[in-house]
């Protein structure tokens, strides 16, 4: 075992001295070459942890390990703790060694060292447990050291990867909010220009996608304001019923409430039958099964059906109507159909009121 151990000692100190040119000898590509140098260091790390694992089997067959724990298994978990640990924390460091994106000043401070001192340290200790010559003739204290050092160090780099990857790991979250945070103000101050800049005694139906209860409160409270400033807000609301707008019609209404219910009684049936032939014509129309999916329609009838519930009892009948628009949903496409989730919501609202 001992002509073994030394074999692969020989064969890891190569692999170290391969790790150690990479780091601290040689420039560090860039561009492309990058990545090779990358998965080089990887497969020089793993190289010499295969031979020193093949080196720890040797010294623990010779009772070389046996100063560390009088338990077999206790023995072994150190050993193999101690082990990966290193490899880790050198592989780590190497890699980071360079590295200018973010990375912990601890971890930077530590891959100015670790690289070398711990291979260093983990051979010297190896050759002297090897070799009873060697280990008979020096102070126990000259490999015990070393190895008590190098268990700490790679346990310490472990510690350090951990802590630079949950520091990047916050700081990118912390990014991620700051831009959804960003992207939201942004998004906000759009939707006020639009609110702002639109004339509503001409445009109002550009601005009534605002006024859904969906929406922020600031942004609807603002939208259903300016709409408002229109004396005949209510009239233009009608007429868009009654002129192909019922989609930007229903869309308040389902929201919000009115002056004078009765006289959006009659334009409301007409915008339900509206929806339903704008329905038809997005069916009919569709050239490939990727233009229909299960929740399509659904925004358009669920403001419909809530508009036509706020306005019922008031001399107008709305089931037919909506039979209409659950019709619709039947019509045959040249293109296979998926099933429409409002499918099942017009169903319920027809059930319930021909009972």
């Amino acid at each position: 075992m001992t002509l073994l151990g030394n074999i692969f000692l020989a064969l890891a100190t190569l692999f170290f001295f391969l790790i150690f040119s990479a780091v601290f000898v040689k420039e560090q590509p860039r561009g492309d070459a990058v990545v090779g140098y990358f998965w080089g260091l990887i497969i020089f790390n793993i190289l010499f942890l295969a031979c020193m694992i093949v080196v720890a089997i040797s010294i623990g067959f010779k009772g070389g390990f046996d100063w560390i724990s009088p338990g077999k298994t206790s023995r072994f978990l150190l050993v193999s703790v101690g082990l990966l640990s290193a490899v880790f924390a050198v592989t780590i460091s190497s890699l980071f060694k360079h590295e200018p994106g973010p990375v912990s000043s601890v971890l930077r401070f530590f891959s100015s060292f670790a690289p070398a001192l711990i291979p260093i340290l983990m051979i010297i200790g190896s050759a002297i447990l090897l070799n009873d010559g060697i280990r008979e003739s020096v102070p126990t204290a000259v490999y015990k050291i070393p190895l008590i050092l190098v268990f700490g160090l790679g346990v310490l780099g472990v510690g350090i990867a951990l802590f630079n990857g949950i520091s990047f790991s916050n700081q990118n979250t912390k990014r991620q909010l700051d831009e959804i945070a960003s992207d939201e103000v942004s998004t906000r101050k759009n939707h006020f220009d639009n609110i702002d800049s639109c004339d509503v005694t001409k445009n109002m139906s550009h601005i009534l996608v605002f006024t859904d209860a969906n929406h922020d409160k600031e942004v609807r409270d603002r939208a259903v304001a300016k709409v408002k400033t229109n004396p005949q807000w209510q009239h233009e609301i009608c007429r868009l019923l009654e002129n192909n707008g019922a989609i930007e019609a229903f869309t308040f209404l389902a929201s919000n409430e009115v002056e004078d219910k009765n006289l959006f009684v009659k334009p409301v049936n007409t915008g339900i039958l509206s929806i339903a032939e704008w329905i038809k014509r997005q069916i009919q129309s569709a050239s490939h099964p990727s233009h229909f999916y299960a929740e399509e329609f659904s925004g358009e009838v669920e403001s419909a059906l809530r508009t036509a519930e706020k306005f019922e009892g008031l001399g107008m009948d709305y089931l037919p109507a909506v039979r209409e628009m659950r019709a619709a949903l039947d019509v045959v496409a040249s293109v296979e159909k998926t099933e429409f989730k409002c499918a099942l919501v017009l169903d319920k609202w027809i059930k319930k009121r021909d009972n």
